[in-house]
């Protein structure tokens, strides 16, 4: 498993080139790209005060734990930008490291491992399918996905009941960060073992331990829900089927908006190979597995309009980091045909670096195009940042600002906005009062309904407010609630 010295310095090369890749996006935008990045930390801020509110969505609280330390640490708003590229740097090495390990027999192990992990970050990002842009749950959850099955599969195939035991640890521990990544998986994960159906039941006394999941995983429910375990099995199945409409955008998405098409086709011709090796067939299952169950999970949803255990949006994106490794042997299965005939080994050295090259070209020549509809935005530049600071030193109200900002007043300020774009409140009351057509009166009644103490505006409004801040094109009243 040791590197030789050139190794070690392609795999850095490459890992800074991919923290480059991720980090462009902030160059523009220095804070959060994505609303969910938002409410993560809105979140996180609330279990550190104890504030936090127990629903469906506190299956994520490990996730926002690990904020909360974060921010004790550093500050978190202007830190996050950071996050993405830390993160694609221990899931490229994750995925690096397994693969090392399924191919150490095979001649060209590094350049297998070497190249997966460069197909991993080429994976694309978009704000409805997330991905490695972005520092979420699911982002988060990647490289532990990668190590549980890793755990699982190895476990039984080398009859290790340690390793079993790691991939249950790992997916226990995601129960609470991001218990989706876990969901996905059961369907994959049971193929497996029923292909492997000899080992397995050899291995029956650990693999009954993962029974332990689902009662964790329903005992947690219970407890956030607040249920009867009546109550629980009767609310779990509709919990558990992703309807069409589940994210907050719904699409016919391409499937080039994740993966290239030289990654797709790479893959096809990657999966065709270690299906007609005897050999590696064995051995490589998993990768076969994994993606027939993805594609049967996203076709089902075509067809039906709801996904089992796992949403449609989400299946996209496990579909995309199961692809990886299958480009990778593509690619060097490729390289391998073409290097056999070719005697002289200058002109095939010049040949099979070429090809390397123009398929590394091909792979990223569209990474940062994103659809229109599906491009990122921004809530908050410096200005307003700096006006929400200035906020944050008056004692915390309820404040309404223009809908783009609303998700970042909690975070930064400590204000209670009287809604968010999309997880809190009304934004219809948000698009009434900043609209054209709304005069003082419409303004002022809206502040007197929701109590509101403060205004931030990115014009100045004329309705006799005292301007406390005016900076920036950037201006914030103070109501006088009192007198209106």
């Amino acid at each position: 498993m040791r590197l030789s010295r050139k190794q070690t310095l392609i795999i850095l090369t490459t890992i800074i080139l991919a923290t480059i890749l991720v980090f462009i996006p902030h160059l523009k935008n220095p804070f959060p790209l994505h609303i969910d990045e938002w409410n993560h930390i809105t979140q996180s801020i609330h279990l550190k005060q104890g504030t936090y509110n127990l629903s469906i969505k506190s299956s994520e609280v490990g996730f926002h734990a690990i904020l909360a330390i974060i921010s004790s640490l550093t500050n978190l708003i202007t830190f996050y930008k950071f996050l993405p590229s830390i993160w694609i740097v221990i899931s490229s090495l994750t995925l690096f490291l397994i693969v090392k390990y399924k191919t150490k027999n095979l001649k060209q192990s590094f350049l297998l491992s070497l190249f997966s992990m460069i197909f991993f970050i080429s994976i694309k990002s978009n704000v409805n399918i997330s991905g490695l842009w972005f520092f979420t749950p699911l982002t988060f959850a990647i490289p532990f996905i990668y190590l549980f099955i890793f755990f699982f599969t190895e476990g039984i195939e080398k009859q290790n009941s340690r390793f079993l035991t790691y991939s249950l640890a790992i997916m226990i521990f995601l129960l609470f960060t991001h218990s989706i990544s876990v969901l996905f998986s059961i369907p994959l994960l049971l193929a497996y073992s029923l292909i492997n159906y000899k080992k397995a039941i050899k291995q029956k006394n650990t693999l009954l331990l993962f029974l332990l999941i689902p009662i964790i995983g329903l005992t947690f429910l219970k407890f956030i829900l607040n249920l009867s375990f009546l109550a629980l099995l009767k609310t779990i199945l509709p919990l558990l089927l992703f309807k069409k409409g589940w994210g907050v955008l719904e699409i016919n998405n391409s499937p080039l908006e994740l993966y290239s098409s030289i990654g797709y086709i790479l893959a096809i011709i990657g999966f065709i190979s270690i299906l007609s090796l005897k050999k590696h067939r064995k051995e490589f299952s998993i990768f076969l597995i994994w993606p027939l169950i993805l594609l049967a999970q996203i076709l089902f949803f075509k067809l039906t309009n709801f996904s089992p255990l796992s949403p449609y949006q989400r299946n996209l994106y496990y579909l995309a980091i199961s692809l990886p490794f299958l480009s990778s042997f593509g690619l060097y299965h490729i390289l391998r045909i073409i290097r056999k005939p070719i005697e002289n080994k200058k002109l095939r050295k010049t040949i099979l670096i070429t090809l390397i090259i123009i398929t590394i070209f091909l792979t990223f020549n569209s990474y940062y195009k994103i659809p229109k509809q599906l491009d990122l935005y921004q809530n908050i530049n410096q200005e307003t940042y700096q006006a929400l600071v200035f906020l944050s030193t008056l004692e915390p109200r309820i404040v309404i600002t223009p809908p783009l900002i609303s998700p970042t007043v909690f975070p930064i300020s400590k204000h209670q906005p009287i809604s968010t774009l999309f997880f809190y409140g009304n934004r219809d009351t948000l698009h009434k009062f900043y609209s054209q057509n709304s005069d003082c009166n419409i303004k002022n009644k809206i502040i007197k309904e929701n109590s509101i103490s403060y205004v931030l505006s990115e014009s100045p409004i004329n309705c006799n407010w005292k301007v406390i801040y005016e900076k920036d094109n950037n201006w914030i009243y103070k109501t006088h609630l009192d007198k209106i």
